[in-house]
């Protein structure tokens, strides 16, 4: 199904840049769990692309890290798995999972580092691509994951390099977001363009909860990447 969102203030949106506390799972306490940190990027004002990825592990979410830039500085923040070949022409490997990011046309952006979060490899683990929402100008959308799985992490990546989104915070169970109303058990991405606007597909990292769900000290967001999908629910940006 299709659904119409209307625009939404930047300011009632929680930028963030692509992991997130899964709901009721501790990602901290997931089997291998792990934090790893990129060296340094430095774009120029012609834009350009940047990644990084580890072997064995599958990738949860990851963080733009940097000094003086924002996320709003970034075309696309994404995931990338097995067999892709990214916008640059690098193929990920057997077992490789990461991120990779486009530098907004226009802005130099400096010192920008990618945190990626890893864990052992999960039962039902996907990453899913939305199809492509048409962003006028300023205006918000989403996608969704499969009902019942645990949403961790997510992406964008918009077709015009001089895209400026916004990223809003993962949404829960039964949350509603410019008129959208999600289900019970239904986890998702938001994402506002800022300026430029057009044509993205979005994606969002999940996985089947554990059989068993340790109890976290504190349910807090761990800082995002941005991205949501769904085999079952679509929402185009206005």
């Amino acid at each position: 199904m299709n659904f119409k969102i209307s625009a939404l203030s930047a300011a009632a949106l929680l930028m963030v840049t692509g992991i997130v506390q899964a709901g009721p799972v501790n990602i901290t306490t997931l089997p291998g769990y792990e934090v790893v940190t990129s060296g340094t990027f430095n774009f120029n004002a012609a834009g350009g692309w940047a990644g990084w990825s580890i072997t064995g592990k599958e990738v949860l979410g990851a963080k733009i890290i940097s000094s003086g830039d924002s996320i709003s500085d970034f075309s696309a923040f994404r995931p990338v798995g097995p067999g892709e070949t990214t916008p640059f022409g690098y193929t990920y490997g057997a077992n490789e999972y990461g991120f990779i990011l486009q530098s907004v046309f226009g802005v130099a952006n400096s010192g920008v580092q990618i945190e990626l979060y890893y864990a052992d490899p999960l039962a039902g683990y996907t990453i899913t691509k939305s199809g492509q929402l048409n962003y006028a100008g300023t205006g918000l959308g989403g996608w969704s994951a499969p009902l019942d799985q645990v949403v961790s992490g997510g992406g964008y990546q918009f077709s015009t390099s001089g895209a400026s989104p916004f990223l809003s915070q993962v949404v829960l169970e039964n949350g509603n977001v410019a008129g959208y109303q999600y289900g019970p058990n239904e986890q998702g991405w938001e994402v506002q363009s800022a300026q430029v606007g057009g044509p993205a597909n979005l994606y969002v990292i999940s996985f089947d909860a554990p059989a068993s769900v340790p109890e976290p000290a504190t349910l807090a967001l761990i800082g995002l990447g941005l991205a949501g999908i769904s085999m079952s629910r679509r929402r185009k940006a206005s």
